[in-house]
Order: structure tokens, then sequence, then C-alpha cells
């Protein structure tokens, strides 16, 4: 075991060999890494190792069709049966593919990844073929998402080797370690690696510690740890190979970092005048650390510079949230991305797929021109045969800010409600996400800023809102409903987010009364209760009164008091409530 510690480069070097002597053995590689000359380059080294002319792509909006394979249209219509053709998949048995921009693929895609990566063949039974189709691939999972983005994780359990070359920039390339005849001479002898019972063991509880769950992490370090130590030249496997499996296989994966014993410190000896002459005991024997703690020991202080700093914050990143929400997806019969097809009427609107619909159609010629007694009839399609394209489209998302603009301090709020409105804008922005602004004073309440992703326009809306005067709540609360019922039926997700101190004083009908305007202000936000939105309550006041918490109780919303909120701070609430 030598005792340099290994570059991120030569870690990867290492899963570039690795991958071409394993194979579908250890399922593929979970490349995380953005477009650009590093990723390029690695690719050219597996290429370089593997017997493949070129590496395979799986785009990521890859048509289910062309990923299974199915009926060959022109082939049916022409010989007046179904006959079949081979899938992407199939096309790719005993190959090195590449999933384009993973942290996209549909959960269709992803769900026939892992069966061919599971079975090694798919089994298709549609458009009247039923058949077996061999596709043992072998994946590299090309993930470019942003630390918000992931790859589905049933996926990346079954992708025993994980490569980061986010952090490495051009002049991290190093030389080469391996050439293809390492890799022809390592896999004579794979076979024959000895793997002792205690290295098993030890490499489950590693897992295990470091709080991996699936068994699949620990069954592919034994296969990295085996083709390592093939790839050294060696017939048995040592503790170098299992730090080296350990970096590709199970610290990547890691969900927490383990917690070493540390040796108990040496007490002082006592005085010899103070300390009574008593017989010496037995000297109690050193414990030794264990295989797995030395294992483990062995393998973080061989970990490249920086690698342990990204798992120690790699689950507070995941639990932060970006602002603003995505609207749900929901179906739509003419707009949004296809996802599929299905057996429908097109008189009840829905766009004929042409390909899908001859497909149904052409197994049943024979029997149709049968039917007729003509056989000069080329093609005869049914009602049943009409197949209409799915489509699947994303909400737009609103957040309705409705803003108190009454009494002495209505100025400082409302400082902090343009603030707020400005950052949530410029990170909606990226999402195509709309804000509105409700403003209520003296005796009604007004929509100030309809909704909108315009910055411009909500800064100029915002600079002419004047302060004081009464507060009516009721009234706001009901436009707030009515601009929610409206945006519902546009199929718009909405949330709100209410900033105020709960003194009510102005009735529904205008007249100025507090108990009255309490009463009113608690029957609307029942009925804005009812609506399926959610709602967020920023209590304003200098010194909280329980008035707020009441109301956002009666809304079934999130209480909050910020007495001293500035817009940084409103907008990092906003952040982790709708998060």
């Amino acid at each position: 075991m030598t005792t340099d510690t290994p570059s991120l480069w030569a870690d990867a070097e290492w899963a570039a060999a690795l991958l071409n002597l394993l194979g579908d053995r250890i399922g593929g590689v979970h490349l995380r890494a953005s477009p650009g000359p590093v990723r390029d380059y690695w690719l050219d080294r597996v290429e370089h190792f593997s017997e493949q002319s070129h590496l395979r792509k799986i785009p990521a909006n890859i048509p289910e069709a062309r990923l299974l394979g199915g009926i060959d249209l022109g082939a049916t219509l022409q010989q007046g049966k179904p006959i079949a053709e081979t899938g992407m998949l199939g096309e790719c048995h005993e190959r090195i593919v590449i999933a384009a921009m993973a942290e996209r693929l549909p959960r269709n895609t992803v769900h026939h990844l892992c069966v061919a990566l599971d079975d090694g063949q798919l089994s298709i039974a549609r458009d009247g073929i039923d058949t077996q189709t061999a596709a043992r691939i072998t994946l590299i999972a090309a993930d470019e998402g942003t630390e918000e983005e992931f790859i589905h994780g049933a996926l990346s359990d079954r992708l025993g080797i994980t490569v980061n070359l986010q952090s490495i920039g051009i002049h991290g390339v190093e030389d080469d370690i391996f050439e293809p005849g390492h890799i022809e001479r390592a896999r004579t002898h794979l076979n024959e690696i000895e793997l002792t019972e205690a290295h098993r063991v030890a490499i489950a509880t590693l897992s295990l510690t470091l709080g991996i769950d699936s068994p699949r992490a620990s069954l592919a370090a034994i296969q990295v740890a085996c083709g390592a130590a093939a790839l050294a030249g060696r017939r048995a496997v040592d503790e170098s190979d299992i730090a080296c499996a350990l970096r590709l296989c199970l610290i990547p994966k890691a969900a927490k970092l383990p917690e070493l014993a540390e040796p108990e410190p040496t007490p002082e000896p006592e005085p010899e005048a103070d300390r009574p002459e008593e017989p010496e005991p037995p000297q109690a024997t050193e414990q030794m650390p264990s295989d797995e703690d030395r294992l483990l020991e062995a393998a973080l202080a061989k970990l490249p510079e920086g690698l342990l700093q990204q798992l120690q914050t790699r689950a507070a990143k995941v639990r932060q949230s970006s602002t603003g929400t995505s609207g749900a997806q929901h179906r739509h019969q003419q707009r949004g991305r296809p996802t599929g097809v299905f057996r429908g009427d097109h008189r009840r609107g829905g766009r004929v797929n042409i390909l899908a619909t001859l497909r149904a159609a052409a197994p049943w010629q024979p029997l149709r021109r049968q039917e007729r007694g003509d056989p000069l009839r080329k093609l005869e399609i049914r009602r049943e045969d009409i197949h209409l394209t799915r489509y699947q489209q994303r909400r737009e998302s609103l957040t309705l800010f409705v803003v108190d603009a009454s009494g002495s301090a209505a100025m400082q709020r409302l400082a902090e409600a343009k603030g707020a409105v400005e950052l949530l804008l410029a990170d909606c922005y990226v999402r195509r996400d709309q804000v509105a602004l409700i403003a209520f004073r003296d005796e009604m309440a007004e929509l100030l800023l309809p909704p909108t992703r315009s910055l411009v326009r909500a800064k100029k809306a915002l600079a002419a809102l004047p302060g004081g005067g009464a507060t009516p709540m009721a009234a706001a609360l009901e436009l707030t409903r009515d601009i929610i019922e409206r945006a519902s039926k546009q199929g718009t997700t909405t949330q709100y987010i209410l900033l105020t101190d709960g003194a009510a004083n102005v009735a529904l009908d205008g007249t100025r009364n507090r108990e009255a305007g309490t009463r009113d202000a608690l029957m609307a936000a029942r009925r804005l209760a009812g609506q399926p939105v959610s709602g967020l309550v920023i209590d304003t006041a200098q010194r909280p009164q329980p008035r707020a918490r009441d109301l956002a109780d009666t809304l079934r919303g999130t209480y909050i008091a910020l007495p001293k909120a500035d817009a940084r701070t409103l907008n990092r609430t906003i952040r982790a409530v709708s998060g």
C-alpha cells in the first residue's frame, strides 16, 4: 500500500479502467460532471480502453418505442404480418452506453434501464409483439445537474462506481496510468483473485458504518477490490485494494461520516507520597483496533483533498430548497411534453399519433382484407386503432403577497415587502413563476400588482404604494380568495404570504369597528382555508400578539413572528417554508 494520497484524477483513471474490466458486474458508473473538456477526455479514456468503435448515447427524451423496440412499421405493412424491430437497448447488448442528462430522465426510462441492469434482458409485449430482447449493458449515467438536481435513487443504486469531476479543471488532468494491455492482462486472472472472508465482512461492516442500506454498494465494492488487485498484478486483495473500493464505491454514497473511536487519555500517576501501598494490579492488554476501523482509517487517510468536505456538506445541500415552487404536473390534450400514446377518440380533442395508429392497425390488415373480400385494399384503419399523443404540462406557479399597509409602521413593512418581492422575482425568473401583490389600508384592499414575471413592473408598482390608515383585513382575505379561485381555474398552483400584525378594525361593509372587523376577518379566513392553497402568515408587529397566530390557525397556514425582519430575512423564511 503506497503512502501517496491519490488525486481525484487518479481515482477517475482507475474508475475508467475498472469499468472496462468489470463491465456489467458493477452495473456502471455514475459520472457527475459538467459538459467540458475534462468530461470529454474521461469518456475518451473509457472508449480507448474498450473494444468499441464509439460509445452509444441514450438521449434523455428518447421515445419509449425507440428505447425498447416494437413493431417495424414498414416491414409489417409490406409483409402483412407483425415484424419486430430491435430497440436501442437491444442494439447496445454487451456494450457500454451513455445516458445523457441522467438527472432529467423520465421515470419510465429509468425503469427500463434498471430492468436491463438487473436482468440483462427486456420483456417486450406491445403492438402485437411478445418477445425477449437481450440487453446486458454497462451504463455511464452522465449527471450534469446542479447541486439541487440528482439522478433517480433507483438508478444510482445500481451503478457501482461514482466519479465526480466537478472540481477538476483541465490542468488537473494528469498523465495516463493504464493502457488497454493492462486491462487484457488483468482480465485473464480476474476470476482467480483471492478475497478472504475477513475482507468481505470488513466491506459489509464499513458499508453499514457509512449509513449505506443497500447491499448493492457492498457487492460492487467487492468486485472493485478484486478488479483493483488484478490491475495491480496481484493474486490476492490487500488493504490498498479495499481502500480503492471504499473511495470509488462506498464513500461517494455515504449517508453519514463514521465516528472513529479515539484512544482514551492516559491518567496522570498520583504522587508516591499520597499513594497507599497496594499490590500492583495486572496490566490490561492493549485493545487493538478492529480490521474495519483500521481499513476505514486507511481509506479516509487516502481520500483526495476536498472529498471529505463534500461528503460533510452533502446532506445540507439536499435539504436546501429554491425560492418559489414549481407547479404541479398535469395532463393536457394539446400542449406540453409528449409522454406516450393512448387509445382514444380523436373527436373529443387531442392529437392523433400517426405512427402509433399505423402500428396498431398493421397486424390486422390480412384479416380485414379477408373480411371485406378485397385483396387490393392496401390499408384499413378502424376506430379502435386510433391512438392519441399524451402530453404532460407543468402548471404555472403564483406567489401572492398580501401586505398590510396600515398603521404607523406601514412604511417599514412596505419596504420589507418590496425587497422580498424583488428577491423572489429574481429567483423565480428562471422557472418563469409569477408574483402578485395585494395591499390593504383604510377601507379597501387593492390588487396593486397583477400576476407578473416582470421585475421592472413590480418595482414601479411598489414604489407608488402609500401607507397609513385602518386595517380592512376581511376585504384583503376576500380579494385573496377571489384571485386564488381565478388562478386555480386557469390551472395555476398558488401560495400566498400574508404580512400583517393581525389587528383588523374595518368590517366587510366598510364600517370601522374593531369587533366587527375581527369577526368578518375570521369568517373570510375560514372561507380562504377551504381553498387548496398553502399559506404563510408573517407577524410583523414589534411585539407579537396572539391575534396574528389565531388568524394563521384559522387560515390553516404557517405562522412566523418576525418583528424586525428585513427583506433578506423574509426571503430566507419563505425559502424554508415554501420548500
